[in-house]
This record gives C-alpha cells, structure tokens and sequence, in this order.
C-alpha cells in the first residue's frame, strides 16, 4: 500500500518538476488541490525556507536566481 502524499510534497514535486515559478492557479491546475490549501502550504513552505515568491509566481528554491 502507498502512502498518500501530503499537499505540501505535492506542491513541492510540482515545484520541483516544473523549474520556473507557478502561481497557485497553475499549481491548481497540475495536482487538483484546493486553491485555499494550496496557499496555505505555500506559506508554509516559505517559513520553512524550501520556496520563494517571485513577481511571476512561486518556485523551487534551488532554482531561484
């Protein structure tokens, strides 16, 4: 049996898949989490140091300049 993923690793694969900044719409679009969920643990992401916020949306923080 799998374990089921959390929306934060999800976020962070898809973050990690896409290599550019995603705004939560985009980020919405590829996983089908909730907008408000994802928001949430972009946030928390943020505090914890692993994404940054960038004018052109949310990334990865190994690939922001």
């Amino acid at each position: 049996m799998s374990e089921k993923k959390t929306a934060k690793e999800i976020i962070l694969e898809v973050l990690k898949k896409e290599k550019r900044p995603l705004t939560p719409k985009e980020i919405q679009k590829l996983t089908g989490l909730n907008y408000n969920t994802i928001r949430g643990r972009l946030q928390d992401l943020k505090k914890a140091g692993l994404v940054v916020r960038t004018d052109k949306g949310w990334i990865y923080k190994e690939y922001a300049k």
